[in-house]
């Protein structure tokens, strides 16, 4: 079925409307977000699952986790993964974390921000800006 111009015209006016509502920080808190819940979903879910609510005893939930407030430490172990004890709401895990050093820094910063937002009640997207000074500082650590 072919759509008349009129409607396409009208469609697409509908949606740039509706765009510029927004302002740039909105607009790239959802692109991040987007993105982020894709590569959450590749490379994160299979263990902390996809509501975040992590495996039993095995792997830490993200969901409510005060460790969503550290956006530093969060870049560091999604690119370099962690070894030891980590206290999650209140709860001992003891397994590694692989880390995942072929993903960028944007998709690093669009991971933290997809969490952040969806479980850290965060409302705002973090800049790549921010992960790259976070990843230079635990490269020095």
């Amino acid at each position: 079925m072919r759509v008349p111009a009129k409607s396409r015209i009208a469609f697409l006016l509908c949606c740039i409307s509706f765009l510029s509502c927004k302002n740039e920080e909105e607009l790239k808190t959802e692109q991040y977000f987007v993105e982020g819940m894709q590569l959450y979903m590749t490379h994160c879910s299979n263990c902390h699952q996809s509501a975040g609510e992590g495996l039993s005893n095995l792997y830490p939930p993200i969901k409510g986790s005060a460790l969503l407030k550290d956006k530093a430490f969060l870049s560091c172990i999604i690119r370099n993964g962690m070894e030891g004890t980590i206290l999650v709401n209140g709860k001992e895990f003891n397994r590694p974390m692989p880390g995942n050093p072929k993903l960028t820094d944007i998709e690093i910063a669009e991971i933290v921000t997809f969490v952040s937002v969806k479980w850290g009640k965060d409302s705002v997207y973090t800049p790549i800006t921010f992960v790259e000074e976070a990843l230079t500082e635990c490269k020095a650590r």
